[in-house]
């Protein structure tokens, strides 16, 4: 037996729970990261008097970050381990964090591009960390119910930082939201040090001359049988050619070419909807604390749409629901911009929007690292991942332009709402294309994402 086959039957372990905690709080410090300039985006154009072209560089810096974080630093992981990685990845943010706040009018925007790409940086490794060691560690029955609060759990960082730090912003300056993210992301540092333990795959592909002995350390402290010898590898042809050979080589090349346009074409309708919905609202209203309210309808509507995406993704096949959910994105979005700026009409169809939209999010999440072997996962998923920045890092600016050049609400939100269709289409052909081969079902996550 595999040794996450075995860490995942029965009881969880008081280790395991607290590498759950861990790594959900990892992904709701991703998520207050990622939602700051949504709900900041009103505070920074009056103070610095830019347009929203120049604002939408400001909010693609991060994901310009996270492209470079996910497709040249998390596949490190597999050399380094990714307990280490993460450690990394959250002093990154912190690093980021901190230039932030001494953005000036003299000094224009450019320390909040900086800060933003820093920041992304590692966001963009973190996540490919994160993901991995929450599903070796979680236990098969009570998967379904993790794995909806972990998909959740970026949504219910940004519905924190539009309730709480949002309406502060006013009164104590844009500034705030950096530092709280600073302070947040040193204790997040601290934490994963501490408390997160290492990949019990990496390990157990023998990566050090120790990989043995910790391997047992962390099966005694689950109350699991100890290993006389590491297990044998998954990944013998991995190290014949290489995780990133392995990842572009052959059929599973081919699903990884469908998955990067997949994700590349949801992520320009996922950060144009998170980075212009909120501020579009406010500007109309010319109040800029109505972008905090709409970043919570946002946030509120995530959260609840990927707990019902965890919950049906544990009956139905995700590769067959996915589809289905960014069809009814594509459409929800679109009435979001017809319906207009009026409030608080724009609040339920925001809500209703990102119900859809964001479960699109854990969909990519849970199928992509299926499609790969134990040591090209973190490279596989990084890859997929990191090139879907590049949809991200062109919705704000293309995004910005178009309101700049007069382009109306509905039509720009109508616009913008297509690439998920493409990106439901990529999802199918991909599990057409799986049902025809020997590839493991992406319907089980569990199993499929932490073999050993």
């Amino acid at each position: 037996m595999k040794v996450t086959d075995q860490v995942v039957q029965g009881k969880m372990s008081g280790l395991q729970i607290r590498a759950v905690v861990v790594t959900v709080a990892l992904v709701v410090l991703d998520g207050y990261d990622v939602s700051l300039t949504s709900f900041a985006a009103p505070y920074l154009e009056q103070g610095f008097g830019v347009s929203k072209a120049q604002l939408g560089l400001v909010m693609s810096g991060a994901l310009i970050g996270m492209l470079v974080g996910s497709v040249i630093v998390a596949p490190l992981a597999d050399r380094i381990g990714r307990r280490k990685m993460g450690v990394i990845s959250t002093v990154t943010i912190a690093i980021g964090m901190l230039i932030g706040p001494f953005a000036t009018p003299e000094t224009g925007t450019g320390p909040l591009v900086v800060s933003r790409i820093i920041t992304g940086i590692g966001l963009g490794s973190l996540v490919a960390v994160a993901g991995v060691i929450l599903a070796e560690y979680t236990g098969k029955r009570v998967y379904s119910l993790v794995m909806a609060v972990y998909a959740a759990a970026i949504n219910i960082g940004g519905l924190l930082g539009s309730m709480i730090v949002g309406p502060m912003l006013g009164a104590h300056g844009w500034q705030l939201g950096w530092w709280v993210g600073f302070a947040l992301s040193a204790i997040a540092a601290a934490a994963t040090f501490a408390f997160l333990p290492e990949s019990l795959a990496w390990l157990s592909e023998g990566r050090r001359t120790d990989s043995l002995q910790r391997l047992n350390a962390l099966l005694t402290k689950m109350h699991r049988p100890a290993l006389e010898a590491l297990p044998e590898s998954d990944s013998t042809s991995v190290k014949a050619k290489g995780s990133l050979r392995t990842v572009f080589t052959g059929r599973t090349g081919f699903f990884t070419l469908l998955m990067i346009v997949g994700y590349v074409a949801y992520m320009l309708s996922f950060y144009f909807m998170t980075n212009w919905a909120p501020s579009t609202v406010a500007d109309a209203h010319h109040n800029p604390a109505l972008a905090s309210q709409l970043v919570t309808a946002f946030s509120v509507g995530g959260i609840l749409g990927n707990v019902l995406f965890g919950y049906l993704g544990g009956k139905f096949n995700v590769r067959f629901l996915t589809p289905v959910f960014l069809v009814l994105a594509t459409a929800t979005l679109s009435l979001f911009g017809i319906a207009g700026p009026g409030m608080p009409t724009a609040w339920w169809t925001l809500f209703l929007a990102s119900f859809f939209v964001c479960a699109g999010t854990a969909a990519f999440y849970a199928i992509v690292p299926t499609l790969y072997p134990t040591l090209a996962r973190s490279t596989g998923f990084g890859v997929v991942i990191g090139a879907g920045r590049f949809g991200g890092i062109a919705a704000p600016i293309v995004g910005g332009a178009a309101f700049d050049a007069g382009m109306g609400m509905g039509a720009a939100f109508t616009v913008f709402a297509l690439p998920m269709l493409v990106a439901g289409l990529c999802v199918l052909a991909l599990h057409l294309g799986l049902r025809r081969s020997d590839a493991p079902d992406a319907a089980q996550p569990v199993l499929a994402g932490t073999s050993a």
